[in-house]
């Protein structure tokens, strides 16, 4: 049981990595020239925030793939739903709340920065990824179960 949680952790925590050096590489290609002075601060504050976005996109992760060890403990491990969150709850909490700021930034100014929409975008894609991963995991219990 063990080395089946370390597996479904460690493929999370390398998944995590690609999804947030990926992330990187995206954010930093969307820097457009510098040619007055507010641009060149608004390029410096633009940098700042994708700095403090992506950070707490690998902390979310990490913390995220800290919390599969927890299906070592049988009562969370036999309920689906405390299971289901220790696969997904923090990146569900994470979509969510980016996705209602990203929602009160339209309504609010009809403009939503690259940065944000691209870390709902990623966060959209790693909560599909944990949500697969936490169906693969429980069929593995099942067959796990029944062979026992």
């Amino acid at each position: 049981m063990k080395k089946i949680i370390f597996r479904f952790s460690l493929i999370n925590i390398v998944l995590g990595i690609v999804l947030f050096l990926l992330y990187r590489v995206i954010i930093d290609r969307f820097n457009p020239p510098d040619t007055t002075t507010l641009e060149k601060f608004y390029t410096v504050m633009d940098v700042f925030m994708q700095v403090v976005l992506s950070s707490l996109y690998l902390v979310a992760i990490a913390v995220s793939s800290l919390l599969f060890f927890l299906n070592q403990i049988d009562r969370v491990r036999n309920n689906n739903y405390l299971s289901f969150l220790t696969f997904s709850g923090i990146p569900l909490f994470f979509v969510l709340f980016v996705g209602v700021n990203v929602a009160l930034d339209i309504d609010q100014y009809d403009i939503i920065p690259s940065s944000i929409k691209m870390l709902l975008g990623f966060s959209i894609l790693y909560l599909f990824c944990t949500v697969v991963e936490f169906l693969i995991f429980r069929s593995k219990i099942k067959k796990l179960n029944e062979s026992l």
